[in-house]
This record gives C-alpha cells, sequence and structure tokens, in this order.
C-alpha cells in the first residue's frame, strides 16, 4: 500500500518543536529568575544588621555633625571587606550627607525614603530594593539603619549590598559560565524532547496509515476488513467504535439484501396471485362477448359467467385491500387506538355473521364458551379485524361437512382466544413463520407463498397489542391462538 503524506503529523511536529522551545526559553528565564530572586532575597536577610552594627559600633556621627574622616575610615574598611557594599549617609530627608568614593560617580543626591522606612519597619524581614546613587537605573537589595541620639533622628546609614563592581562581574560570570551551560543544557533538552516526540508522532503516523488502509479496503467493498484492536493503544476506542460500526453496518446491508431478495419474491407471488383471478374473470368476460355476439349463450350461463367474473373481481379487490392495510400498518405515524371493550361480543358477532357463508359450504360453525364477560384493552376495529381474518381463514380451508370451533377461555390473567378447524395441515414453512418472533421491518415480505395476506395482518395486529399469534397443526386440526392481558376496570377507576 502506498503510504500517504498526512499534513496533520508534520504540523503537529511543528508545533510540538515550537511548543518546547517556548517552554524551554520560559523555564530557563523562569529559573534564572527565581535563583537569582532567591540569591538576592538571602543575601540581603543575610546582611539586613550590617548597617545597623555599623550605627552601634562604628557611627560617624559624634552628636552633633558628621566626623568625616571617622565616617570616610569605617566607609572604607566595609567596603574592604565586602567588596560588593556601599555605604552611604542620609540625612532626614534622603539627600546624600557622605561616602567613600570620588563625588563624580554619584548620580542620584536624593534617595527616595518610602522603601527604605519600609524595610526598618520590617526590621529586615522583607526582600525590598531600593536606588543606588551610583547606578539609579538598577534598584538593588541594601541594609539600612535610622541614625538617632535619643529620640532624635539625624538620618539612615544606606548600605548598598550589590555594587556596580559586583553586577559586572555578576554579568560577566553569567555570560562566560552559567549562560554557555544554560545553553547547552537547553540544546540537550530540546534534542531529547524532540526527538521522543518525533518517534511518537513517526508510531502514530504509522497506526494512522493501518488504519487509513483498513478504511480504503471497507471503502472497496471488502466488509470484513477491521482494525486489529490493542488494549493499551491510543487509538483503541476508536478502533472498537469502528469495529463495531462495521460489524452493525454490515450486518444491516445483509439484511437489506435479504429484504430486497424477499421483497421480490413477495412481488412475484402478489403479481401471481392478482394476476390468476383477472385472468379467470378476463377469459370469462372475453367468453361472454363471444357467445353474446353469436347469439349462442344462455340466460343461465350468461348469469353463471357474470357471478364468476364478480367473484374473482371481489377476490382482487379483496388482496388490494389486505395490501392497503398492511402499508398503512408500516408507516410510523400509525397509531392504535386503544379503549376497554368486552371481547367475547366481537367474537359472538362475527361468528354469527360466518354463519351463512359456513353453512354455503355445509361447515359447522360454533363458539364454545363465547359467553366471557372479560375486558381487554385494546383498539376495537383492529381486534375485529383480527377476528374476523382468522374465521374467514378457517371457513375458506375447512372442507364439506368439516366442524370450525371458536372458543374463549381465561388462565393467569390472561384472555385466550383459539380456533380450530381440519383441512390440509399447515406447511412447515408457513407455521415457522406464524411462530417466529414478530420483525420491526415489514414482517409481510417473507410471507410464504399461497398463504394469504389475512394471517400477515393478524400478526401485524397484534404485534402492535404486545401480543402473537401461535399455530400448530395436530391430529389433522390446524389451530391458532392468541391471549390478551384482562383488562381490570376497578383498578383504573
Amino acid at each position: 500500500m502506498r503510504k500517504k503524506n498526512f499534513n496533520i503529523f508534520r504540523r503537529i511536529s511543528i508545533l510540538v518543536f515550537v511548543l518546547i522551545t517556548v517552554l524551554g526559553v520560559l523555564f530557563m528565564g523562569l529559573t534564572y529568575y527565581a535563583t537569582t530572586h532567591f540569591h538576592l532575597a538571602s543575601t540581603q536577610l543575610l546582611n539586613k544588621d550590617v548597617a545597623a552594627h555599623i550605627v552601634k559600633f562604628a557611627s560617624p556621627y559624634d552628636g552633633t555633625e558628621i566626623n568625616k574622616r571617622k565616617a570616610d575610615s569605617v566607609f572604607k574598611n566595609a567596603m574592604i571587606i565586602s567588596p560588593s557594599a556601599e555605604v552611604y549617609f542620609l540625612d532626614t530627608t534622603g539627600n546624600v550627607l557622605d561616602f567613600y568614593g570620588p563625588t563624580k560617580d554619584i548620580k542620584l543626591w536624593k534617595v527616595a525614603l518610602k522603601n527604605i522606612d519600609k524595610y526598618i519597619a520590617s526590621k529586615g524581614q522583607e526582600y525590598i530594593k531600593a536606588p543606588d546613587p551610583r547606578d539609579p537605573a538598577y534598584p538593588k537589595i541594601f541594609s539600612a539603619s535610622e541614625v538617632k541620639n535619643g529620640t532624635k533622628k539625624y538620618g539612615y546609614i544606606y548600605v548598598i549590598l550589590g555594587s556596580n563592581e559586583y553586577r559586572t562581574v555578576s554579568d560577566m560570570l553569567f555570560s562566560s559560565h552559567v549562560s554557555n551551560l544554560a545553553i547547552k543544557a537547553f540544546c540537550f533538552i530540546i534534542i531529547v524532547s524532540i526527538l521522543f516526540s518525533l518517534l511518537y508522532i513517526k508510531r502514530m503516523q504509522k497506526s494512522f496509515q493501518s488504519m487509513i488502509g483498513v478504511l480504503e479496503k471497507f471503502q472497496n467493498g471488502d466488509y470484513t476488513a477491521r482494525f486489529a484492536v490493542k488494549d493499551n493503544a491510543e487509538l483503541a476506542p476508536v478502533s472498537l467504535a469502528f469495529n463495531k460500526m462495521a460489524d452493525l453496518l454490515t450486518y444491516n446491508i445483509s439484511q437489506l439484501k435479504l429484504s430486497e431478495i424477499e421483497r421480490k419474491d413477495f412481488i412475484a407471488n402478489i403479481s401471481h396471485d392478482l394476476r390468476t383471478p383477472l385472468s379467470i374473470a378476463r377469459g370469462y368476460a372475453e367468453t361472454l362477448q363471444i357467445k353474446k355476439q353469436d347469439g349462442s349463450i344462455t340466460d343461465k350461463e350468461q348469469d353463471d359467467y357474470l357471478q364468476m367474473i364478480l367473484k374473482k373481481t371481489l377476490q382482487v379487490e379483496h388482496m388490494v385491500t389486505h395490501l392497503f392495510e398492511i402499508s398503512k400498518m408500516q408507516f410510523p405515524e400509525f397509531k392504535i387506538n386503544k379503549e376497554p371493550f368486552v371481547l367475547s361480543e366481537i367474537v359472538q358477532e362475527t361468528v354469527n355473521t360466518f354463519q351463512l357463508k359456513a353453512a354455503a359450504k355445509n361447515e359447522i360453525l360454533k363458539c364454545a364458551q363465547c359467553q366471557y364477560h372479560v375486558w381487554i384493552n385494546a383498539d376495537v376495529s383492529l381486534m375485529e379485524r383480527v377476528i374476523q381474518n382468522l374465521v374467514d381463514n378457517a371457513v375458506k380451508n375447512t372442507p364439506e361437512n368439516g366442524v370450525i370451533k371458536v372458543g374463549l377461555s381465561v388462565e393467569n390473567n390472561k384472555l385466550i382466544f383459539t380456533i380450530e378447524n381440519p383441512g390440509t395441515p399447515l406447511p412447515a414453512g408457513l407455521l415457522d413463520w406464524i411462530n417466529a418472533p414478530v420483525n420491526d421491518n415489514e414482517e409481510y415480505i417473507n410471507l410464504p407463498g399461497k398463504s394469504g395476506l389475512g394471517i400477515a395482518i393478524v400478526k401485524k395486529i397484534l404485534y402492535l397489542h404486545n401480543a402473537s399469534l401461535t399455530a400448530w397443526t395436530q391430529n389433522s386440526l390446524n389451530t391458532f391462538t392468541f391471549s390478551m392481558t384482562i383488562y381490570n376496570r376497578d383498578a383504573s377507576v
């Protein structure tokens, strides 16, 4: 199979590279910021008492004014001991009164006292920066203490803990050592991360290519193509979902093919059933026309021909009516209208209606225990159609002098209707179809040939009432039965 290029993986690779690079830069920046912040905060905390010690043990203020010589000595010694420190004496407004070093080095002669007072109030516990008179553009950590004589404040000893020289040396060391190490570490992390990311993406791309291959097979008609599912694979849920969908789709396709075959058989059977009475009616009509033209037909023959034409026409009408009823019940919009009624009344009325038709064939139609005054909740017109079709089917298929028995019985809160008649045993295929569970999708399609549509209508109506038809043949008697749940009128009130 030809490998396909997936733009999505190229885009993912670029995105991963950009994300890793951006995150690496951010990590380095945050790390540098955090370590610098930690170093400065710890340095300030460790040296918080430097200014206080100068005030306590070597104050340059002699009580009335600054002792310039003493101040220079103290400031110089402090800067010798700690080269990163710069010592200033500020008055109460922040003006620089004394320091050690050339005057030209001072860029800021008045320091804002807000942060200094805040630092003194916190007793050196807070991380605070203040301006450096020599480098005011870069605030620095400091130590500060008030110079007092009793309750009178004369100024501040202000010690910058990171001088210009310290910052220069730090920058040089960072550029020569730390930055090189950081860049190497960054490049190593980027390369390793990208390598593992590309390997993972390559693996994902291979899985996608395999999936595309299965999809192409399925698209080309190979409905057996399925994904190989690995429990720990990233795409396992997708593979399982596709396999289930493919199984369902394959099943539906097979059912559609089967339904199409059954539909063609059904149309062929119906066409034959319709064509037969129409051909007979047409033959009698043509014969009647020919004999009438040559005057060789008697009045009795004419009546017989007309009766036969009418009979076959009614037969076609009956079949078309059944087809219409079945088609109507297949619509999703079709709803049954349930209401409580007594089934025995419909049974007795139907039996009485068919007595004349049964008598014409010398058949005996009788109803046993049809006096059960039991209520059911169902569609009256549809249940009447069920009884009529079953009785009509029995009358049609019972030989002369046969006895048709219709009966009602009650068992386990069920009203059971049974009808049995002698005649030709029901074919095995028809029995299997009647006793099989009803399929929602046009169960009349696979109705065995030459069995009529009345039974299909009965099955459909009973299915709509959550009931089912059962049939069997025993001792040359064909039996049909169904049961309905008894309706308790007292409980429903």
